[in-house]
């Protein structure tokens, strides 16, 4: 078997992990649980490792951050995976209890484990075990929204993880105690709420009385993330997002308003090109940047490849209190295709 790639990523924000796995030989990968506002640093990684990513993951349908899936999916041509029981439709592959993930020599193993969510998963490779929110390091996610049981959990903890060899590490989906793993062994020995010593009773009724402040982007990520991290799962479908289609754009659109490309720099030269007049301000710490630098009262149209990523950049500067933005749906994928011209270096 060749050698593993690893790496635990960490977004300070949201105290989410993610985590990247690669093999050696064949330089493909998978990416687990990938959060919107790293993406460009996980595709730096990606690609300074010199790996194809095949996979990028979600245990489930977060609350706490959006997913980077779609993103990544548009920027690699990686296939998105969910739960089936997500119903997230725009993913590329729902996955269910014993299906497997394979990447060069190695795999992932699916595990369901309901609980914090009603289509949670758990994936198993290499005597290593990613838990998402199932169980924590000393913790296990809430069980108060989106279909979450304590029964369920505890079962799924009991029956599934609990049940690896305690020697397997385990890689949770977050933590805020500066805690990166643990093991099977140790969660049976030392987790407060889920130890082997606890009942089932007891187990529900710490989790009745948590009393949890509401997630601070539910309202933004869950909708978001059963559309694969975007707000509308096919181009030109939009959720509160003013949107023109490439044939209602003039020609001379630079002359009428400001159009923000938010693609990388290099997609931007390349064959697919750039709008004359175009500003660049890649989606991320470049655009906000951008966005602080324009009064409220501009006139913006976003742009991208396929209309997904300007989408994100559009609700954005909504967000920010612009009133005139728009989305150009199909993005420059369609631009070309109606022959429309552009500038290339």
């Amino acid at each position: 078997m060749s050698q593993l790639i690893f790496r635990q990523l960490f977004d300070p924000t949201s105290s989410t992990y993610t985590y990247l796995l690669g093999d050696a030989e064949s330089g493909v990968a998978v990416l687990i649980d990938p959060v919107l506002e790293m993406v460009e640093r996980d595709l730096k990684l990606i690609d300074e490792l010199n790996l194809k990513l095949l996979y990028v993951l979600d245990t489930h349908v977060h609350a706490d951050h959006v997913t980077g899936a779609g993103l990544i999916r548009e920027r690699t041509g990686a296939k998105s995976a969910v739960a089936s029981r997500a119903q997230v439709a725009c993913a590329d592959v729902h996955l269910k209890e014993g299906d497997v993930i394979r990447f060069g020599t190695h795999s992932l193993n699916v595990l369901e484990t309901p609980g914090h969510t009603d289509s949670s998963l758990s994936f198993y490779c290499n005597g290593m075990v990613f838990t998402g929110d199932a169980l924590l390091i000393r913790g296990c996610g809430r069980t108060d929204f989106q279909g979450g049981s304590a029964d369920q959990l505890y079962q799924s903890v009991r029956e599934k993880l609990f049940a690896l060899h305690e020697t397997t590490q385990v890689f949770p989906g977050h933590d805020y105690k500066g805690m990166t793993s643990s093991t099977i062994k140790e969660e049976l020995a030392h987790n407060p709420r889920l130890a082997a010593q606890i009942t089932a009773d007891q187990f529900r009724q710490v989790m009745k009385n948590l009393k949890l402040d509401y997630p601070k982007q539910m309202d933004r990520a869950v909708p978001a993330n059963q559309s694969c991290g975007f707000l509308s799962s096919k181009i030109g479908e939009t959720m509160n997002v003013p949107t023109v289609r490439v044939n209602d754009v003039r020609q001379n659109v630079k002359n009428e308003m400001t159009v923000i490309d938010v693609r990388r720099s290099d997609e931007f030269n390349a064959e697919l090109g750039h709008i004359d007049g175009a500003h660049l301000a890649t989606l991320g710490p470049d655009l906000d940047a951008f966005l602080k630098s324009r009064s409220l009262d501009d006139r913006l149209m976003f742009v991208c490849r396929s209309g997904k990523r300007s989408e994100e950049a559009t609700r954005l500067a909504l967000d920010r209190g612009f009133k005139n933005v728009l989305n150009m749906a199909g993005g420059m994928l369609e631009w070309n295709q109606q022959n429309r011209p552009v500038v290339r270096s």
